[in-house]
């Protein structure tokens, strides 16, 4: 802390600096205080792997393949109101950042889950789930960004409900449109057969897998800033991208953040006009 202290000379990042840990203290989650010098100081970055994880994590954060933070994640734990050393599931953990944060502020007994493992980040993949975990034996669940990919999003909540006690409340956050109809494919290019729903789908889904009395919050207005502040991050991850020595790695990289960066516009646009929002619905399993 006195090396940070020491080097951030301006009185605005002394006061970002600060007003970041008294944040993470307040909300009850770990302060990266490294991560959170090397962004205020403006240290270059390298690609650190293939680009469809290194421009993620430099722009979200370590962990991540979106955006969010640990006060995000905490968010929506609190909305399942369990105690310490529950035992619960988190859906769509991808990267693993979140299930960090579940086990240290929410001190959880959490299992992460997602559609493609990685062995690093202590997350299996679905397919394992059934050899993993034991019927009915979960306090809660957290699913994030999971029922929009799903065909079936019933099919997918069914598979969640599965690994619950009766009873364990479970918290969906996803996308949603505001309309039936409504169309955003320049939002989600490569989702498929999953698409974005209506919330009151997803309602029904959640009731049809044997979850009861679904409570839907619009979180869109938490979501966006989180997005702008990963904007702030985008130079960061192009001068990592073009800096990389490889030719063909340089390409690859500078071509994958273009469309990257094209994507999460749309998102954003489609965010700020309404026409897309960020849900939480949260029910609980039937006895």
């Amino acid at each position: 802390m006195a090396e940070t202290a020491h080097r951030l000379q301006g009185i605005g990042d002394r006061l970002a600096f600060a007003g970041r840990r008294f944040h993470a203290w307040w909300e009850g989650y770990g302060f990266d205080a490294a991560a959170e010098r090397a962004r205020l100081l403006g240290e270059r970055q390298t690609l650190a792997g293939p680009p469809e994880i290194a421009v993620p994590e430099l722009i979200w954060g370590v962990g991540r393949t979106g955006p969010g933070d640990a006060a995000w994640t905490m968010r929506h734990a609190r909305a399942l109101g369990l105690a310490a050393r529950s035992s619960v599931f988190l859906f769509g953990a991808e990267r693993g950042a979140a299930l960090i944060e579940l086990k240290s502020a929410a001190r959880w007994r959490a299992t992460g889950f997602a559609r493609a493992p990685d062995d690093a980040a202590n997350v299996c993949s679905y397919d394992e789930a059934g050899a993993k975990l034991s019927r009915n034996g979960g306090d809660g669940a957290l699913a994030f960004f999971e029922l929009y990919r799903d065909a079936d999003p019933s099919a997918f909540a069914r598979f969640a409900a599965e690994f619950l006690k009766p009873g364990a409340p479970a918290a969906f956050v996803d996308f949603a449109i505001a309309r039936r109809g409504g169309r955003l494919k320049a939002c989600f290019p490569e989702q498929a057969p999953g698409s974005p729903r209506i919330a009151a789908d997803y309602q029904k889904a959640l009731k049809d897998a044997g979850f009861s009395a679904a409570d839907t919050v619009d979180e869109t207005r938490i979501f966006l800033p989180l997005i702008a502040r990963g904007w702030s991050r985008w130079k960061r991850a192009y001068d990592a991208a073009s800096g990389a020595p490889d030719g063909f790695q340089r390409a690859e990289a500078l071509c994958f953040l273009r469309d990257y960066a094209a994507v999460w516009a749309e998102r954003h646009d489609a965010l700020k006009s309404g026409c897309l929002q960020v849900v939480r619905i949260v029910g609980r399993k039937s006895g």
